[in-house]
């Protein structure tokens, strides 16, 4: 009998920290990452670094013996062969594109920030309800395992019963260190866990950037001034120059209907599921993970109740074979609550990020 208790709970917990991985990675979030990862360093970094060459002038140099057409100055002007053409060269439209750039880094940074906080405060908050109660059982069980030990010492239970609490005891500590170990990796908890709004919000912002920088390569308006003398002239003209040029591609004209069918078709892919970041944050998506949490939180409330009924029962029984039959219930019932707690904190998490009841 004591043998088959001790495979029954070692079993149990093994079930149940099956069910635990099986949902965590069903959230996609397991190895979720806080939310200074660098993200927002690196798309901001590499458009700034992009921004800079577009918001700068160019210098430009040119030097050497020129071919000049016969019918481009006067016979008796002499105006040399070397030539020496140097200035500077200012994209006036590069500034619209490195304004377009920057802004795009920022959106895909909100946008990452929204996601990592969907996806770490719902599980956050899990694992958070789950550690309450393995943490509050902890003191408990070591008096247990005092209770035992005392009890072998006096030869009132034999080694196998021992060892098997000792198992179970040490089971909750390691669940305890996981547990807190997965919560120090999650984003740092806010009153409140972001909505689905901000995310789309961001990832429409990405795409009205992208459509901005589309349209801008229509678009070349460049100012150019510097100096264009020759070298050997015994007479020439001021050879000081400025220009300014621009150039509109007449397909500009065409491009704002595709633009607005990119926003559009872009906004309703991300929120059919299938995103092209391949990430939870879907309104499909997070349903199904509060389904599957609910479901999960459902199922644990039954077996909790039964384990309850079961402590009650024993506890009215009274007797040694009852205490310690008592001990092995006791543990599943706090393995139990721990799942229970860790469901239904999810579940009211997706809820609060679904904006659903």
């Amino acid at each position: 009998m004591t043998y088959f208790l001790l495979v029954a709970s070692l079993s149990f917990f093994n079930a149940m920290r099956s069910i635990v991985v099986a949902t965590v990675a069903l959230s996609g979030v397991a190895n979720a990452e806080p939310a200074d990862d660098g993200y927002c360093d690196y798309v901001q970094g590499a458009a700034s670094a992009e921004a800079s060459l577009l918001y700068a002038p160019e210098i430009f140099a040119e030097i050497g013996r020129i071919e000049q057409a016969s019918s481009a100055v006067a016979a008796a002007q002499d105006v040399g062969t070397y030539r020496f053409i140097g200035g500077v060269r200012w994209r006036l439209s590069g500034i619209y594109e490195a304004s377009a750039t920057q802004g795009r880094a920022d959106a895909d940074c909100r946008r990452h920030k929204a996601l990592e906080q969907i996806r770490g405060q719902t599980l956050y908050r899990a694992l958070d309800a789950k550690a309450q109660i393995i943490d509050g059982a902890l003191a408990e069980a070591d008096k247990i395992l005092a209770q035992v030990n005392a009890d072998m010492e006096a030869r009132r239970t034999t080694v196998p019963e021992a060892t098997a609490t000792r198992l179970r005891v040490e089971e909750l500590r390691r669940t305890s260190a996981e547990t807190h170990q997965a919560l120090s990796v999650l984003p740092a908890p806010t009153a409140s866990v972001g909505g689905l709004t901000a995310f789309q919000q961001a990832d429409d912002d990405v795409e009205h950037y992208e459509g901005k920088l589309r349209r801008a390569k229509a678009f070349d308006v460049e100012v150019r001034a510097g100096a264009d003398p020759y070298l050997d002239a015994t007479n020439s003209a001021s050879p000081y120059f400025a220009v300014l040029q621009v150039g509109v591609n007449l397909g500009a004209l065409f491009q704002g209907g595709g633009n607005s069918r990119a926003a559009a078709g872009r906004r309703a892919y991300v929120r059919s599921g299938r995103d092209p970041l391949g990430t939870d944050a879907t309104a499909d998506r997070l349903r199904a993970l509060l389904q599957a949490a609910s479901k999960r939180a459902e199922e644990t409330a039954a077996l909790q109740a039964d384990l309850e009924r079961q402590i009650q029962a024993l506890d009215r029984v009274g007797g040694d074979d009852s205490r310690r039959y008592r001990q092995t219930v006791w543990f599943d019932l706090i393995k139990t609550r721990a799942e229970h707690a860790y469901h239904e904190a999810y579940v009211a998490a997706l809820k609060q990020v679904l904006g659903a009841p």
